[in-house]
């Protein structure tokens, strides 16, 4: 019996309390042929937001992979950038609980968001990054 496809993507993003950190951007995820979202980043700092977001099924919860998964900046002003705290992704089939995709607990700190790649230096921002990249800069070595 094939497996069920995802239906259901659920997106926890909390921003970091670093200087600045917060930012007014819009932010967009995307799982190619799956799934995707444009939506206001959590503009506090220290503030988390809960997104879910509808699938089409095309893919099995083993088929998603954090290489595969994009966050990219969308804002309606591009003179500020985000950083993010934390970032959880689940997914769900119509007859499955929400499983763990992907895991960013403590996002780097140099990997700043923002269409404007100059809107926050030393580091650059970065206008749109893989979540494998991010778990990369997370553990080197």
């Amino acid at each position: 019996m094939p497996a069920d496809g995802v239906t259901s993507i659920l997106l926890v993003v909390s921003t970091a309390t670093t200087k600045d950190a917060g930012s007014d951007m819009f932010f967009e995820l995307i799982i190619p042929e799956l799934a995707s979202t444009e939506s206001p980043a959590p503009t506090e700092p220290g503030s988390t937001s809960v997104y879910t977001l509808p699938a089409n099924g095309s893919k099995t919860i083993e088929q998603i992979s954090p290489a595969d998964i994009t966050i990219s900046a969308d804002m309606p002003n591009g003179d500020n950038a985000w950083l993010p705290a934390s970032l959880y992704l689940l997914a769900k089939t119509d007859s499955s609980s929400y499983e763990l995709v992907c895991s960013i607990p403590q996002w780097p700190s140099q990997i700043w968001i923002s269409e404007d790649q100059s809107a926050h230096t030393l580091p650059p921002a970065f206008p749109a990054i893989s979540l494998q990249n991010v778990l990369d800069a997370r553990n080197p070595f």
